[in-house]
């Protein structure tokens, strides 16, 4: 009786500690932080080649505290699976995130293995890569370099990037610098390189935009038309246009958090097997076109609607951003990842190399051709740069720099795909420049630049001036 007290003692101890430790993310933030753990230890080891503990310790334990103080990781090489869980509570807030070849990582949520199998594309061959060519055509090192600049100035630049500081951890993975259509530099942390894909998060947003442009040219898409949501037919949803999604401004209720007090961008990438479907789920709470909402759910129900002008599969999907979009720009290992229903993660999920993302710079900046070849219509384009009335900074689903409200130092033509914990590709066609940083930084939010591309981005620009 004494020893069945005293494990009955033990036991309530035990879940008391559990629950005043775990109280900073609250209960509920347990699976947020077990999904969002599977699923970027997994992505990083099979898509991105990345050292175990170095995700585990430098980049997904300061996002999730305190729950690193609890977590068990479970690693199948042979399955390619990652699980999750923590230590008080068994598997009831346990997380499994499976790796597939050419589609990278899915939280299973509890679906069989072979029920995401079943979603593979049946033939996922990609082109061959050239290796000898320079860039943007092939992958062969930098070996030209230019007379318009001077590469100390642009190397010292480079090296502040990289440079940590008091103020917040950078964690700079890579930079790149594009002028006038030439790599001109590029530097890597240690155990990445050029041939390393790295994680978009929202970046993501700016190619689901694209390929939403890329349809509109072709007819299957109007942005200027209600969406084709049949979930908010004869709703109050029913008059939100594409155009008004694709500049964040729908009116429907959304919270951009990761974890805490409603969670909706934490829960609608981590928690749900449909991601799309729990965005249109959520309340009308203002006329659309008249407040930004930024919304990680509004993306992913972008790409949703994309997929199905395409034919409803994930096959339909994969083989269009492929076929149309990355391989005539030379991209030959873009991971586009999916939900546990084969839907595309269009607000988050995409992995490049660092060269990639400079290619799909270079697009942009080039009005959406391609050496000759019209990818997406430069009247797309042109919208993606326009200023929305509810935020001016933002057009479609990129950030722009009007009245240079968003980067003070830069010019006003300026723009970027962007991305939580500082991904940027910048475009600035006043100096033919495009600069990609990626990295792991911890500081900063949406309205505020914890990149440090506006200094790289100065570096780069003087670099270019007279000598």
């Amino acid at each position: 009786m004494k020893h069945s007290l005293l494990r009955s003692i033990s036991m309530t101890a035990t879940v008391l500690s559990a629950t005043t430790l775990l109280s900073g993310c609250i209960l509920d933030d347990i699976p947020l932080g077990t999904g969002y753990a599977a699923k970027y230890m997994c992505s990083g080891l099979w898509i991105s080649g990345l050292d175990e503990d170095k995700l585990k310790d430098e980049f997904i334990a300061p996002q999730v505290k305190p729950l690193p103080s609890v977590w068990k990781f479970e690693i199948d090489e042979n399955q390619k699976t990652v699980s999750v869980r923590d230590i008080f509570f068994g598997k009831t807030y346990q997380k499994t995130a499976y790796y597939r070849e050419g589609l990278g990582c899915t939280l299973t949520q509890d679906a069989p293995l072979a029920d995401l199998d079943d979603q593979l594309p049946g033939n996922m061959t990609a082109p061959n890569t050239d290796y000898f060519s320079a860039w943007p055509h092939g992958e062969a090192d930098i070996t030209a370099y230019s007379n318009d600049i001077s590469y100390n100035i642009l190397d010292d630049a480079i090296d502040n990037a990289f440079l940590e500081n008091n103020e917040l951890v950078k964690n700079t993975l890579s930079v790149a610098v594009v002028h006038n259509g030439q790599l001109v530099a590029e530097r890597y942390a240690e155990g990445v390189d050029k041939s390393t894909r790295l994680l978009s998060w929202s970046m993501a947003k700016t190619i689901s935009a694209t390929v939403t442009g890329m349809l509109d040219d072709r007819g299957l898409l109007d942005a200027e038309l209600p969406a084709p949501v049949t979930q908010w037919q004869g709703t109050d949803k029913a008059p939100i246009t594409l155009h008004n999604m694709l500049q964040m401004a729908s009116g429907i209720s959304w919270n951009e958090a990761p974890q805490g007090d409603d969670p909706d961008q934490g829960y609608g990438l981590f928690q749900v097997e449909d991601m799309a479907g729990y965005y249109t789920e959520q309340d009308v709470e203002d006329a659309p076109n008249t407040v930004f909402n930024y919304s990680t759910g509004q993306s992913n129900l972008i790409a949703q609607i994309s997929q199905n002008a395409l034919g409803g599969d994930l096959e339909n999907y994969y083989r269009f951003v492929n076929d149309e979009l990355f391989y005539p720009l030379n991209i030959n290992s873009a991971v586009v990842e999916f939900d546990t229903v084969g839907q595309p993660v269009g607000g988050a999920f995409h992995y490049l190399t660092t060269r990639d993302w400079a290619r799909l710079g270079l697009l942009l900046k080039n009005d959406g051709n391609w050496f000759g070849q019209q990818i997406v219509s430069a009247d797309w384009v042109r919208k993606m740069l326009t200023p929305s009335d509810p935020n001016p900074s933002y057009g479609y689903q990129t950030w722009l720099n009007t009245n240079q409200t968003f980067w003070p130092e830069l010019p006003e033509s300026s723009y970027a795909f962007r991305g939580f914990q500082g991904q940027v590709v910048m475009i600035i066609p006043d100096y033919d420049l495009v600069i990609v940083r990626t990295g792991v930084t911890f500081g900063g939010s949406l309205n505020q630049e914890s990149s440090g591309i506006s200094a790289l981005a100065l570096g780069a620009i003087e670099a270019l001036q007279p000598l």
